[in-house]
């Protein structure tokens, strides 16, 4: 963990560049299965009894816009992001979703955050912590600003088990790889987060396993591959005269419907601060119509 990636220097990025970003983020959250993911979580978060929640690592704004949209919620929220630009454009969509006047979009560091203590009732990291420079700084600040008893929601993927099916097994890991060390600081970090969570002093509620893939047709990781590879070849993390071949290769299986990608083990993790010992762990997709448990309130 802690190893640069490109969210984490936008600043430092070319126009265009920063425009490939805002463009996938946009892109991503419009994909219909992401998109559920991401409603699936929020679902349980008890929405209508929160008045002020907190957006960590907003990007685009794509996860606060769908939290001003939903029927169930009426608060405020904040939006916090790094990087200016992304900000900018946060804005920029809210207002055209007529959305503006429920959100406060700021630039700020999500490791030190200026809030005072226990100044929200739901935290929200949307695909942050395998982003920043210390995932358990990025946890205690997160804390820090949240009430008793209320929902932090940590979702993200397990992107070291991301995988490309089409062509040749070693070139695809290689290239994963690639991507991985220019865009993804901390690829392994959902894996670690119970122990960077038992140090705060918070207890997992809930956990909502989940497996994106693609086979035949393929879109969101095709996507992926376009956004990204140009900025790994630029990092020096795949080779100038790889890349384009790869990515040729892409596109082709996507042509012959022969396209396979797929992280096997994207997680939403859901938790609040802890006020009883007692673990309770809950899978609804190993367990579907099971109740939630009543002491849970919803995380």
């Amino acid at each position: 963990m802690g190893k640069i990636d490109v969210y984490q220097s936008i600043g430092g990025l070319a126009p265009d560049a920063v425009q490939k970003i805002v463009d996938r983020l946009e892109f991503r959250g419009k994909d219909p299965f992401f998109a559920a993911m991401r409603e699936t979580y929020l679902d349980r978060m008890d929405l209508s009894s929160r008045t002020r929640v907190l957006d960590l690592g907003c990007g685009t704004g794509v996860a606060t816009r769908a939290l001003a949209m939903r029927s169930d919620f009426k608060g405020d929220i904040v939006g916090i992001d790094l990087s200016d630009a992304l900000i900018e454009a946060a804005k920029g969509f809210a207002a055209d979703e007529g959305l503006s006047d429920r959100i406060e979009f700021r630039a700020g560091d999500c490791h030190a955050l200026d809030d005072a203590d226990e100044s929200y009732d739901a935290v929200v990291t949307h695909t942050l912590i395998s982003h920043v420079t210390d995932p358990g700084g990025l946890i205690a600040s997160a804390a820090r600003v949240l009430g008793p008893g209320s929902p932090m929601a940590i979702f993200d993927g397990d992107y070291g088990s991301m995988i490309f099916g089409t062509g040749d097994a070693k070139l695809n890991a290689s290239m994963v790889k690639g991507i991985l060390d220019a865009v993804v600081a901390n690829p392994h970090v959902m894996r670690q987060l119970p122990g960077l969570l038992k140090q705060q002093g918070l207890q997992i509620l809930d956990f909502i396993p989940d497996v994106y893939a693609e086979a035949g047709e393929g879109s969101f990781y095709a996507n992926l591959a376009e956004s990204y590879v140009p900025m790994a070849i630029k990092a020096g993390t795949i080779p100038e005269d790889i890349g384009p071949e790869w990515l040729s290769g892409q596109r082709a299986a996507v042509e012959e419907g022969t396209f396979f990608g797929a992280e096997p083990a994207t997680t939403t993790p859901i938790w609040r601060r802890n006020r009883a010992r007692r673990r309770r762990r809950r899978c609804a997709a190993c367990r579907p119509g099971k109740p939630k448990p009543q002491s849970l309130s919803l995380i």
